[in-house]
């Protein structure tokens, strides 16, 4: 904390900036520093022209050191947070990589984790250094990278925390499970609040949204609905937009498959010319005939809340108007402000993200700590469930104590 008694704070591999932005609402300033790494230049690009005026430093990945002509601008640091890639730990992924590895704890994306870990609490040594990741981290999936971690603070002597959380507990209608993880300078992590704020309905969130706000005018996953073969089938059928968004089904596939209508949609399908539709019910058909699962790909009809806003859920209709959402309501669904806006076009990296909201109220919590203002600890490993509100590990009795 500065002689002022304002925070000093950064981030480290920021991405588009959710995170950060979260940080800077709960902190009331702006980041005094960024560090990343050249791999995520361009994610990062989003990010450092909304926060133009703070320095960005980019380590070298080889050697993992962090050089700058001024290092006192590293030095009494209260925290810094992180928003590492979690391929590794994130169900969606069914790549491999060199080592044959899809996921888990030994897949090589997990790496930047380690590395801008070490990287922090070497060089930096701030009160509190914490990122986001998957929901993998916090179960079985994740046992070895929680493995890692752990050693990395204790070798700096951190004590480590993790807290699960869904979006939707954070006042924004999306259901996004994720992690958050902290290293705390102490042989204690504490024990932080549990959140709930309510989160409005899906259509009321979007009329917040300024029409003529910059990004408006791109469609995020689906255009105009009077263009999609799903919805004319639905239309011949006498189903509105509406009436499906009210109604039980949470995607058109969902609607097609309870109202019986997969052999008629093919046919449908097939004789109005739409080939890529049939393929997909023809599909859809085979996995269940087989009994599989299947990846749900057709539009997504919310009336609520939304499922996580990744580029695999893109095709989101919007709950009230004949069309999809935008790339504006999806950074929105992000909690990105009406101001920010994307660099070249990437509009997937909106999906790469920290919804701003929730990385503001554990910002708040970890100002608390920083403040001397958390009383319980739970020892050198302390693991948090906010979405049934319990704490679910820790080393030993809570305790109470002061700290600074």
């Amino acid at each position: 904390m500065t002689k002022d008694g304002k925070l000093k704070w950064g981030t480290i591999v920021p991405l588009i900036g959710g995170m950060t932005i979260g940080n800077a609402k709960a902190v009331g300033q702006d980041p005094d520093f960024f560090i990343s790494y050249e791999a995520f230049a361009g994610n990062d690009s989003h990010c450092t022209s909304y926060f133009n005026e703070t320095p960005y430093f980019v380590a070298d990945a080889e050697s993992n050191i962090l050089s700058a002509t001024d290092m006192s601008l590293f030095e009494d640091v209260d925290f810094v947070s992180a928003v590492c890639p979690c391929a590794g730990l994130s169900m969606l992924n069914s790549s491999r990589n060199n080592s044959g590895m899809s996921r888990g704890g030994d897949a090589a994306q997990n790496d930047w984790m380690y590395k801008s870990a070490r990287l922090v609490l070497e060089q930096v040594r701030p009160k509190v250094f914490w990122g986001e990741n998957a929901p993998g981290l916090y179960s079985k999936m994740g046992e070895k990278v929680v493995e890692k971690l752990r050693a990395i603070g204790k070798e700096f002597g951190y004590s480590f925390s993790m807290v699960k959380t869904n979006t939707f507990l954070h006042g924004i209608p999306q259901h996004r499970m994720r992690t958050f993880y902290f290293f705390w300078k102490d042989t204690d992590a504490p024990i932080l609040n549990f959140y709930e704020r309510k989160a409005p309905i899906l259509e009321e969130y979007l009329a917040d949204v300024p029409a003529d706000a910059k990004h408006m005018d791109q469609f995020f996953g689906i255009g105009r609905l009077e263009e999609s073969g799903w919805f004319q089938f639905a239309k011949a059928k006498g189903w509105t937009a509406r009436q499906l968004i009210e109604s039980e089904y949470k995607t058109i596939q969902h609607w097609m498959y309870g109202e019986e209508l997969m052999d008629e949609g093919l046919q449908w399908a097939e004789e109005n010319g739409n080939p890529g539709m049939a393929k997909f019910i023809n599909h859809v058909k085979n996995k269940l005939s087989q009994g599989l699962g299947y990846w749900d790909g057709t539009p997504l009809i919310f009336k609520e809340a939304t499922n996580a806003i990744i580029a695999k859920n893109a095709a989101i209709v919007h709950p009230t108007e004949e069309r999809g959402i935008t790339l504006r309501e999806a950074m929105y669904l992000m909690g990105l402000p009406h101001d920010f806006e994307l660099q070249d076009g990437h509009w997937n990296h909106i999906c790469q993200n920290v919804p701003t909201t929730t990385a503001a109220d554990w910002t708040s919590e970890v100002i608390k700590y920083v403040k001397g203002e958390i009383q319980e600890f739970g020892g050198d490993f302390v693991k948090q469930n906010n979405i049934n509100k319990r704490i679910e590990h820790t080393e030993y009795a809570l305790v109470s104590k002061s700290l600074f």
